[in-house]
């Protein structure tokens, strides 16, 4: 069969120096794939490097010593009432809701998710908001369409949700729900009209617009929340075209919202730590988020090994989300370590390998095919195409526009991998952003990889990406010398407290990780196995000493998102200013643990000296061990500050004086 050429293409074909980014195997000249656009395919410089966002965030990973508080209202358990109606309505409007596309999402609706907020909170640490993908130290990866569509359910084609439609039934059927919900406030004298009151009134009741009344709970409830428990009259046209079987392209608007809600996540991440161990210690940024952030967290199940719970078999007709049903959480102690050392484990392609019960879309194919592109292209090839390309991502409500970049990240669809090039914007209206998705396929051919293939790197990506991982050390080294130098400066202000007599550890002061003697070291293993960082009560006993502090006020204020100004989204955030409460002394047992002990020596600790050979030496190396290092590195200032403050509680200083750079 005769192959289309580059330009005709999404895929790119050529023959190249490929090599697996994560051995230490020889090159091997090979034809190979790409997503488009990258450097040989356009005239463009290589790029230097990117904007990392990452290097103002604390080196130790405990979101609990934050002070951030993080609401992922977006993340809603069914009702039982509600189980109960889908139960009532599947058998007559399954075959409509599999018409529309949203057979899947509505059975992964069903499906009680589990929250499991560190690990949300530390892929949003990796989140970069300028190119929407996470930014491990092996690599990039991010929450694609894809994802959406087959942990979700949610259809990728159909009309756009910004769309009212124009058909008078349409316009009849709407009207109807508009006025119930004007008589439920009035007999209720309520303001909105609760989800709860929804359902008494229609589920059961076999009225003409009961089946769009179930679709509004659930887009409201499940999809496009907004307010608590609340029914948002301005869905009512998605579901008034979803009831008669129209698709909506449901996927792209809830990438859009996941993308904006991430970006927003970071930023208040970012921000919380710059009150950390600065001037007011004791304010809280507080954030809530509504987009269904669950399909995050089920990405991650789906992708890292450490992190996954035991599944359950899926059943016929059960959605893909239904493996992680109601499952029992693995929590792990630094979720930052698992995640920067998974570059070897990570699942780049979980969908197409086999599980129980569970169907292959059709894009999962044993051998690679090019497909002609033409009016017999199915639906769920078509979907295919659009997660391969650059895109313009249309989300509900004003000014949600989000850029979509598959192709740096052409690995999670099986393809190769090259220096990945700009892409301009289409972000100006919702309109344009729509036209840029919905652009014609100029494809006479579409590339399916094989679902067995191992997708490989080229030799200059390997290059490129590992200076740019030499610029996340160097950041991550310059956030700590910057916290060092910054506690320094204002030793007064520290509430320093005597240990109690008996315990092992003083107390460590605000800024720094309390949990330094429970971190066990080990080298870089290939597989991460997750019974390895459980979490066990019985390695260390904690107990709290409040201080005396006049209550303080609350204070709210609006930060506005930089990145989002153009777009018009801000996040509105809480300053909660309240006294510090408590200073933890830990008490652990240290068998074989990697504590730094008081008057060790760096030879006793195993540290290195730090110059521009060993830095460079050491870029080029794993940037886990690198990591690694740092911890230790900051573990022992922060001992050495422990150890001035036994002696400043002890009043040695006034006998003998010891200078603070000493």
């Amino acid at each position: 069969m005769e192959e289309p050429t580059a330009e005709e293409t999404t895929v790119e074909e050529r023959e190249e120096l490929m090599v697996s980014p994560f051995s230490d195997g020889k090159p091997n000249s090979r034809t190979a794939h790409f997503l488009k656009p990258t450097l040989s395919s356009m005239d463009e410089p290589i790029p230097n490097h990117f904007s990392l966002s990452g290097s103002f965030l604390p080196h130790t990973f405990e979101p609990k010593n934050w002070p951030l508080k993080v609401c992922f209202n977006g993340l809603r358990t069914p009702m039982k009432s509600w189980l109960f109606w889908v139960d009532i309505l599947r058998p007559k409007y399954q075959r409509v809701w599999k018409k529309a596309g949203i057979f899947e999402a509505i059975m992964s609706s069903t499906c009680l998710i589990k929250k499991y907020d560190d690990l949300v909170i530390g892929l949003a640490e990796k989140w970069n908001p300028e190119i929407n993908t996470f930014i491990f130290p092996w690599g990039e990866a991010t929450i694609s369409l894809e994802d959406v569509m087959v942990l979700g359910g949610y259809s990728v084609i159909g009309f756009p949700v910004t769309f009212p439609g124009d058909s008078q039934e349409l316009k009849e059927v709407e009207d109807k729900l508009l006025e119930e919900c004007r008589k439920i406030q009035r007999d209720r004298a309520a303001r909105r009209v609760r989800q709860t009151e929804w359902i008494k009134i229609f589920m059961g009741s076999g009225r003409d617009i009961e089946h769009e009344a179930l679709l509004s709970l659930w887009l409201s409830r499940f999809v496009f929340q907004n307010i608590d428990g609340i029914i948002r009259k301005s869905i009512f046209p998605i579901a008034c075209r979803l009831a008669r079987g129209e698709a909506m392209a449901l996927g792209p608007a809830v990438l859009a919202r996941i993308y904006r809600d991430l970006t927003l996540l970071k930023e208040t991440i970012v921000g919380s730590t710059k009150f950390k161990g600065g001037e007011v210690d004791d304010c809280v940024l507080a954030i809530t988020l509504w987009s269904p952030m669950q399909l995050v967290q089920l990405w991650a199940w789906e992708r890292f090994p450490a992190l996954q719970p035991k599944p359950n078999v899926i059943h016929n007709f059960e959605p893909r989300s239904a493996r992680w049903s109601n499952v029992k959480i693995v929590k792990v102690e630094n979720v930052r370590m698992v995640l920067d050392s998974a570059g070897e484990t990570f699942n780049w392609r979980p969908y197409a390998k086999v599980v129980n019960y569970w169907q292959f879309h059709e894009f999962y194919k044993e051998k690679e095919e090019w497909i002609s592109i033409d009016q017999s292209l199915s639906k769920e090839l078509l979907s295919f195409a659009l997660c391969l390309r650059p895109s313009e991502l249309v989300g509900l409500g004003s000014g949600c526009v989000q850029q979509y970049l598959p192709h740096r990240v052409a690995m999670q669809f099986g393809i190769d991998q090259d220096i990945p090039c700009h892409v301009a914007r289409f972000n100006e209206t919702p309109e344009i952003a729509w036209n840029n998705y919905l652009r014609p396929i100029n494809d006479r051919k579409l590339y399916i990889p094989s679902r067995f293939f191992k997708s490989e790197v080229t030799i200059r990506y390997l290059e490129w990406w590992k200076k740019l991982s030499m610029v996340v050390y160097q950041d991550v080294m310059k956030g700590i010398v910057r916290r060092k130098r910054s506690s320094r400066k204002r030793p007064e202000r520290i509430p320093w407290v005597k240990a109690k007599k008996g315990e092992n550890d003083a107390s460590v002061p605000p800024g720094f990780p309390p949990k330094l003697n429970k971190v066990k070291f080990e080298p870089f293993v290939e597989e991460v196995k997750p019974e390895a960082f459980e979490v066990s009560s019985k390695k260390a006993s904690v107990t709290t000493r409040p201080l005396g502090r006049d209550k303080c006020s609350l204070v709210n204020v609006q930060f506005h998102s930089p990145s989002m100004a153009h777009n018009g989204g801000f996040a509105k955030m809480e300053l909660s200013l309240v006294p510090i409460q408590e200073v933890i002394h830990v008490k652990a047992q240290n068998e074989g643990s990697a504590r730094v002990r008081g008057g060790a020596n760096e030879s006793e600790i195993g540290l290195p000296s730090f110059n521009n050979e060993n830095i460079s030496r050491y870029g080029e190396s794993n940037i886990t061990t690198l990591n690694m290092i740092a911890s230790r590195l900051e573990a022992r200032v922060a001992r050495i500050e422990r150890v001035v403050a036994e002696l400043k509680a002890a009043g040695k200083f006034e006998r003998n004086p010891i200078k603070e750079d000493s």
